[in-house]
């Protein structure tokens, strides 16, 4: 055998393809294993297998995409070397190219007309096309040169089944690279930025990665990348237009040409247009490209604290351009804003040190600058005053002698105490800017005594301390009745405060302090001492002996305030934030301590409630968005299910094609009832069934949960009078209340009974009740537990909001709730309900099982199923044209499968903007489109076709897994727009077009009668 013109000498044995991809071989082995498949297992006498080009091949933007392949005969003669290259269009079939089907032909004698090159000498072939996700990735092929020769049709799918996991699996592993290189980008520009890199190493880092290049390379592959920032003005602080900004364009990975061209036009615009619009923006090079390789030209604003801090720009070549390539730039633009965030702050952070020494120099204030080591780097002038230093040169930081120490600034007796202030006020004011450690009554070398703080660090790292002088009187001269102001004041203060003496003895203590502790009178008046205090606190914790040892050991520390939190267990839990520093005189001597104690129980309750409220409103959301996506799949397998059943052979009336429909069915009922209960819901009162509620709800807890060894009994009053609420809230009413019975149950370790109970107690009151034979709710706690927050279930189990929302929404609805509940016997939660009017409305007996949610209609027999089709008398309309827009490939061909076989002429689309351009340039009658898709979605498709008047807007249907959400019900609202809700029956969808064509279009009835045979389900 010859391929391209090599002789084979000897057929190997085949491994298949889907096996020498995990080997890892490359392409063109692939291609020959495919080969050595095809010709070892048929009798075909040509043969090839074409795939579409590597990402890293390169490709002329100027031509037409072709995939690449190998042709051989049968008979070793070798095929022409243009033979390797197949263009995917016309004359190949358009089932093959579009429908992505297998295509068998009988050729005849060209005639006159086109024909591929593979064909020659060929009277049978066979095109299989070889699909990945939806998308024609190549092309098998096998020919026959006897017309009566068979085809292998089942071998070239296999093939091709077993390639389109090769291509996927080398998608995958070229992702991985990617999402490594990626991960290995942010990981190293990250260390950068902590440490002492400079900017432009970093950015040239991050350029360098945009453009690397190369068979091992995993970079996004871009011709050039350049990071440039505005300059401005420095005498103006205002924000400037994009327009009016000049850009300098400093870091640059590629050819330095493409930052000069990018300052003016035509290419400045994208740049401008990017930072004008704080989004992505991209435009053509055109014909004076500097490169032929650019064929996009892409500006990532860059965008921090506030401001645009600069713009990345890349140029794309056409190989690379994707949406994969965008996100892995967009990831560099962020690590490059990171990068110029950081030089701004810097930048910031050394204006801001110039403005604190002028500030500090026009009030006066005595400044001393203090190296790390301890060592004076400068003083300001009125601290040379201070200090005692002789005027020297003016400014506000005049060099100080290296040699010269802070702590030889002060009296011997004060070394240790300023030393530890040092070790301790020091760094916090280099982290925080401002230290609120303060030393109080140093004594100088003078003997004048002064107050220390440290106020912020310098670039050097080194600590600013303001020196403040203390005036020469001491505490001891103050009037003694301000100690009764004193009383007074903390007497009105809402948190308890302690006064000790110098000796550790009471001097005040206000009767807040009594309350937060939790001290009755007696108790609260034989507190005397510290060890009174200590004990009566230390008696309310859960280990009083090591509280007093931590309590004794934080009384000895004299140099500055103390802040912890306190636990009491007693007697009730509480959280305690106690605050205490001591209280010197002038001469910095100990006169007394001030304690505060705050009460945060409240607080940290709250916060541990929100961030678990938030919790569950990401998980409701998550749901959500989980079932919608389950909509797609879903209609595509029931839609197709019940076309199956429609067919008049075996397959169509087996068992097995009725089990698929009924399970997917009943998942459409389960996904349904999933996005009711957790849909964005705006509250509505309108008249309701209360049964019908009980009903769906016992049904959604049946779908989501297992409970085998708890009973659930039903009693529903079958003649129940309508009542006025909404359905969605009592629906949260049961789901808690029976919620906590089954968790009460399940608490005690055995079986037990939940029962729903209905019934009309008076003319215009309704009772629903829930009661089950649980522990029951001890006596002590029964008046608590409707109270915000409030639980008694271990901590991360409970928010202690379920009953408080039950008893809201019940007293919302006009209604009354009652507690029954005998402690180790049951519990019985009875609500009462206003009802609108005595109407009955009869309720079907439901035997032993739980009632089932108000699903779709059983499914009737096949040939009823065929009636019911035909009754929707869509072939009345047979030939008009109809737009399918669903960016899912499975939904749209079933739309299209069942209007093709009414014989409506149908065009599938999967972009919204190619849509657009589609319904300019041909006339529809109708248009059928998804709500959500990537992109352009389908409200704003509408909207667009409205704004440009296409009377194509008038005649819409949209199909949508999205109809429960707020936003999309208020869209369909306010235009009247028909829809139909994922995942539907084929009935449905039929029935809804049949509606919006006949407002659009009416049939005489005489022609409504008229129907099409359906040809597609033989």
């Amino acid at each position: 055998m010859r391929v391209w013109g090599k002789t084979l000498t000897a057929r190997r044995p085949t491994n298949g393809m889907a096996r020498a991809a995990v080997e890892g071989k490359v392409r063109d082995d692939l291609l020959n294993e495919a080969l050595r498949v095809m010709l070892a297992s048929s009798h075909a006498d040509r043969v090839g297998v074409w795939l579409e080009p590597d990402q890293n091949c390169p490709v002329d933007a100027r031509q037409i995409v072709s995939f690449r392949g190998i042709v051989t005969d049968r008979d070793g003669d070798a095929a022409p070397a243009e033979w390797s290259r197949l263009s995917p269009e016309p004359p190949l079939p358009q089932e093959l190219l579009v429908g992505l089907q297998t295509v068998e032909q009988e050729l005849a004698e060209p005639a006159g007309r086109a024909m591929i090159a593979t064909l020659i000498e060929m009277r049978r072939a066979l095109w299989v096309p070889l699909v990945v996700h939806g998308h024609l990735r190549g092309v098998l092929f096998a020919g026959q040169r006897k017309t009566q020769a068979l085809l292998p049709r089942v071998l070239l799918e296999s093939v091709a089944a077993e390639l389109a996991l090769a291509l996927e699996l080398e998608d995958e592993r070229r992702l991985g690279r990617e999402r490594q290189d990626d991960s290995r980008c942010v990981r190293t520009v990250l260390a950068a930025l902590s440490g002492p890199a400079p900017m432009g190493d970093i950015l040239t880092d991050i350029l360098q990665g945009c453009t690397r290049r190369g068979a091992d390379e995993c970079g996004p592959a871009a011709v050039f990348a350049v990071v440039g920032r505005p300059l401005k003005s420095p005498e103006s602080k205002e924000v400037l237009c994009a327009a009016s900004l000049t850009m300098c364009f400093a870091w640059v990975s590629g050819d330095a040409a493409w930052a000069r061209a990018l300052e003016s036009k035509p290419l400045s615009a994208v740049w401008q247009q990017a930072l004008e619009s704080n989004l992505v923006a991209g435009i053509e090079p055109g014909p004076t490209a500097l490169d032929e390789q650019v064929a996009r030209v892409v500006a990532f604003p860059l965008y921090a604290a506030g401001e645009n801090l600069g713009v990345l720009v890349a140029g794309i070549s056409q190989s690379s351009a994707s949406v994969a390539v965008l996100e892995r730039l967009e990831l560099r633009a962020a690590l490059a804003t990171a990068a110029l965030l950081r030089q701004k702050r810097a930048e910031e952070a050394e204006e801001q040190e110039f403005l604190q020494q002028d500030l500090l120099a026009a009030v006066g204030a005595a400044e001393v600058v203090v190296h790390p080591d301890g060592s004076i780097t400068g003083r300001s002038e009125s601290a040379r005053i201070l200090l005692g230093a002789p005027a020297g040169s003016r400014g506000p930081l005049p060099p100080a002698s290296p040699s010269e120490q802070f702590v030889d600034l002060f009296s011997a007796k004060e070394l240790v105490r300023v030393k530890a202030w040092m070790r301790k006020a020091l760094p916090l004011a280099h982290h925080r800017g401002v230290s609120k450690e303060v030393l109080l009554g140093v004594e100088l070398r003078s003997g004048r005594h002064v107050r220390l703080q440290a106020l912020f660090s310098t670039a050097e790292d080194s600590s600013r301390v303001l020196v403040h002088p203390l005036p020469e009187f001491g505490v001891a001269n103050a009037p003694d009745h301000s100690f009764a102001e004193i009383l007074n004041v903390i007497e009105w203060l809402e948190e308890g405060v302690a006064l000790l003496g110098p000796n550790r003895e009471i001097r005040a203590l206000n009767s807040r302090f009594a309350q937060i502790i939790g001290l009755s009178s007696q108790e609260f008046a034989g507190i005397k001492t510290f060890e009174d205090l200590i004990a009566a606190l230390g008696a309310r914790t859960a280990d009083p002996a090591n509280f007093a040892e931590t309590w004794h050991s934080l009384d000895r520390n004299t140099e500055g305030g103390v802040r912890e939190e306190l636990y009491l267990v007693h007697p009730v839990p509480r959280l305690l934030e106690r605050a205490a520093r001591p209280i010197l005189d002038g001469k910095g001597a100990l006169v007394g301590r001030v304690e505060i104690y705050r009460d945060l129980t409240a607080q940290r309750i709250f916060q541990s409630k929100l961030l678990q409220t938030e919790k569950l409103a990401e998980l409701g959301q998550m749901v959500t968005g989980i079932a919608h996506e389950l909509s797609n799949p879903l209609t595509t397998i029931l839609g197709y299910a019940q076309r199956l059943l429609l067919r008049r052979d075996s397959l169509g009336g087996s068992h097995e094609a009725r089990q698929i429909f009924q399970e997917a069915e009943r998942a459409s009922a389960i996904l349904r009832q999933v996005l009711l209960s957790a849909r964005e819901s705006r509250p509505e009162r309108r008249r309701m069934a209360l049964n019908q509620v009980v009903s769906r709800t016992l049904e959604l807890l049946r779908f989501s949960s297992a409970t085998g060894h708890i009973r659930l009994e039903l009693d529903l009053d079958p003649v129940l009078p309508f009542v006025h609420g909404d359905p969605g809230q009592l629906q949260q009413v049961l789901l808690n209340l029976i919620g906590n019975a089954r968790q009460a149950i399940e608490g005690q370790g055995k079986g037990g009974t939940i029962r729903v109970r209905t019934a009309h107690i008076a003319e215009k009151r309704v009772l629903l009740e829930i009661s089950d034979n649980g522990p029951g709710i001890p006596q002590a706690i029964q008046a608590r537990i409707f109270d915000p927050f409030f639980t008694t279930k271990p901590a991360g189990e409970g928010t202690g909001l379920g009953l408080a929302i039950v008893l809201g929404i019940v007293r919302e609805h006009g209604g009354k709730l009652h507690l029954t509940s005998n402690p180790g016997q049951n519990t019985v939660f009875s609500i009462e309900l206003p009802a609108t009017a005595a109407v009955d409305m009869p309720l079907p007996a439901f035997g032993g099982a739980p009632p089932s949610l108000a699903r779709l209609s059983p499914l009737p027999a096949p040939e009823s199923l065929e009636t019911v089709h035909a009754g929707a008398a869509l072939a009345t309309w047979a030939g008009t044209r109809v737009l399918v827009l669903e960016d899912e490939p499975t939904v749209a061909r079933l739309i299209a499968d069942v209007l093709e076989d009414e014989g409506l002429h149908v065009d599938v689309l999967l972009d919204a903007r190619e849509a657009l351009d589609r319904a300019d340039r041909i006339t529809y009658s109708l248009v059928i489109c998804d709500m959500r898709m990537p992109g352009l979605d389908g409200e704003h498709f509408y909207l667009a076709l409205a704004s440009a008047k296409n009377p194509l807007h008038h005649r819409f249907l949209f199909v949508t897994g999205d109809v429960l959400a707020a936003h999309t019900r208020d869209f369909l609202e306010r235009y009247h727009l028909p829809h139909v809700a994922k995942p539907f029956r084929v009935e449905e969808l039929t029935d809804k077009i049949r509606c919006v064509l006949q407002a659009i279009t009416p049939v005489e009835p005489a022609r409504a009668l008229t129907t099409k045979k359906n040809v597609a389900r033989k």
